[in-house]
């Protein structure tokens, strides 16, 4: 267990250094030229190939120093892409709408995407106020407005408003009133994005006409489409408390779900001198759905790691897991370095990463001979492991700790996974009546019974347990702590339990200077 066995992760850590150190230059509002980063890391990479026969040591440090000049440009680049600087007087505006409104407590709020000459390309969020009007507005809808567009702020958010706006793209907020903005009609000329807006919410319609009510068609449409906006916060809360309400996000259990009906529908025998061509298929198929309900982190990750294990089968090739987690995190991180600080990236790959470094050490120190048995510390250690390797961004963001997680998931997991089936199958069997009759009774009680069981556990004493983290560098203390335990046991060189000491005693030392400096 080496980090020598894991290429793509000692090229990600690299990368993430640079988005970091990218970040800490745009908060200062340094003004720093990207096409200079761009010039750097073409030479560091020259140098690293001049030298990667004589000075292999010398190479590898170039190679590393490229990947944190890639990360650092790539992330002021779509800053730059994003921030605007708005005029500070009124002006008129014109875009067209990328979702349906999202009603909030007092306004509805849009994403409009401007085409404006001088502000085309940047995306705002636009509040309007509450009338029978708004609700009838569709994504393609083009909009114009009078107002005074204001930079993202994070004032009064309680937390950093600012980088979650600016990590999803948006360049500012306006308010304007009833008189000052007008819509009309979509003009035929809507992309890829608003036509897979209009999917999700068509197949919503069609599970309310077949029979899909409340929390039923709530949790359908969220682990089916990635749809959540039909979740009440009563729902959410429920499953927040149990410690289980990543089951609501389309991951890695869908793909798995989605290639065992396809690889049913293309059989090997089909294709037994162009392997190639069925993953291709698969690939395609389960692209196209991940871009009509999205592209969610979760599934984006699944994919893309699926995707190299997908092209490694048909050149015959083997690949680890964290190389492709790696890989995945490394295309990601590039093409939108600004996920690095969305909490859903962040818990993603942190429960699959240590999903794959735990489990397994789990399983070695204990497996029980009773199939029973077996499944049960199996869906244990799985939850365990993701609660290890997400607990600390939970804390971070949320100041909280389910204590009942895993036995949540013992029931949980079975049952979401004939949910997630059977909510698929419902796209399919849901145009024949006597099918759908079936189906939707079925998924209503699943869901209904899930949820109560859900509320029983969150309502049990000491459900939630009150643990903070104020401070970003203790998540990576405790990360580090837990790898350096792992080497040792599979290592069994002290030396690592003594660097994971040095590494509590650095972070004891480091909180008692900071209490004592404020």
């Amino acid at each position: 267990m080496k980090l020598s066995d894991w290429p793509s992760l000692r090229l990600v850590i690299p990368l993430i250094a640079g988005i970091y150190i990218s970040d800490t230059i745009e908060n200062t509002r340094a003004e720093v030229p990207v096409w200079y980063i761009l010039a750097a890391t073409v030479l560091i990479v020259l140098l690293s190939l001049i030298f990667s026969d004589r000075h292999p040591r010398i190479s590898g440090f170039c190679l590393s120093l490229s990947f944190v000049l890639t990360g650092a440009a790539s992330y002021l680049i779509q800053m730059h892409r994003v921030r605007a600087e708005w005029p500070p007087h009124y002006a008129v505006y014109h875009g067209v709408l990328n979702s349906y409104p999202l009603e909030r407590e007092r306004s509805y709020r849009l994403e409009v995407a401007l085409k404006d000459s001088l502000y085309s390309g940047h995306n705002i969020y636009l509040y309007l106020p509450k009338d029978s009007v708004v609700p009838t507005l569709e994504p393609g809808f083009r909009i114009e407005f009078d107002g005074k567009v204001n930079k993202p702020s994070s004032e009064g958010a309680g937390f950093d408003y600012e980088s979650y706006l600016l990590s999803h793209g948006i360049s500012g907020t306006l308010r304007v009133q009833s008189k000052d903005w007008r819509f009309f009609p979509p003009d035929g000329s809507e992309g890829l994005q608003i036509r897979a807006v209009r999917f999700r919410r068509e197949v919503i319609r069609k599970y309310q006409e077949w029979g899909l009510r409340g929390n039923a068609l709530a949790v359908a449409s969220a682990v089916s489409l990635g749809e959540k906006r039909a979740l009440s916060d009563d729902l959410r809360e429920v499953y927040s408390t149990s410690g289980v309400s990543h089951v609501l996000a389309v991951s890695g259990l869908h793909v798995g779900i989605m290639c065992w009906f396809l690889y049913l529908l293309f059989p090997a025998f089909l294709f037994r001198r162009a392997e190639w061509l069925r993953q291709l298929l698969v690939m395609a198929i389960l692209w196209a759905y991940a871009y009509a309900i999205g592209l969610p982190v979760s599934i984006t990750r699944t994919l893309v790691m699926f995707s190299i294990v997908a092209l490694c089968r048909a050149a015959e090739r083997e690949t680890s897991a964290l190389n492709s987690l790696g890989i995945a995190a490394a295309i990601m991180l590039t093409f939108h370095p600004s996920s690095l600080f969305d909490m859903s990236f962040q818990l993603s790959f942190s429960a699959v990463f240590f999903i794959v470094v735990l489990t397994p050490i789990l399983l070695e120190i204990y497996e029980p001979r009773n199939p029973v048995g077996l499944y049960v510390w199996r869906v244990m250690t799985l939850s365990l492991s993701a609660q290890i390797g997400t607990a600390p961004i939970i804390m971070y963001h949320f100041s909280g700790f389910s204590t009942y997680v895993m036995l949540a998931n013992l029931v949980v997991v079975p049952v979401m996974f004939v949910i997630v089936s059977l909510s698929m199958s419902l796209w399919i069997t849901g145009w024949f009546p006597a099918i759908r009759g079936l189906l939707v009774p079925v998924l209503t009680w699943l869901i209904d019974a899930m949820t109560s069981l859900l509320s029983f556990i969150a309502s049990l004493p000491y459900s939630q347990i009150e643990l903070s983290i104020s401070r970003g560098w203790v998540i990576f203390v405790f990360y580090a702590v837990v790898i350096l335990i792992c080497l040792w046991y599979r290592e069994k060189r002290s030396h690592r339990l003594v660097q994971a000491l040095a590494c509590i005693a650095f972070a004891g030392i480091l909180a008692a200077v900071q209490n004592f400096v404020i």
